[in-house]
């Protein structure tokens, strides 16, 4: 009876492990996929945050400049 649950027990890792290994296979290389995406995504992120951060810089700079020339204008329209 052992031999029989011994020889059973070999039999099923011989059809499984392989098939486990594989799956094992797989899962690894989704993963590691998965994480070249996840930096790749990250990247362009912190690209588009950068160019945006420049432009909301020079829009406000811009928009300084605006309200200078407007702030001197009004003062020359006082000294009138």
């Amino acid at each position: 009876m052992a031999d029989l649950i011994g020889g059973l027990r070999q039999v099923i890792q011989d059809l499984v492990a392989p098939d486990l290994k594989a799956i094992q296979a797989k899962q690894d290389a989704m993963d590691k996929r998965t994480e070249l995406q996840y930096d790749s995504m990250r990247r362009q992120i912190e690209v588009q945050h950068n160019a945006l951060m420049t432009n909301m810089e020079a829009f406000r700079a811009e928009m300084r400049s605006e309200f200078a020339a407007l702030r001197a204008t009004n003062q020359l329209e006082v000294y009138r």
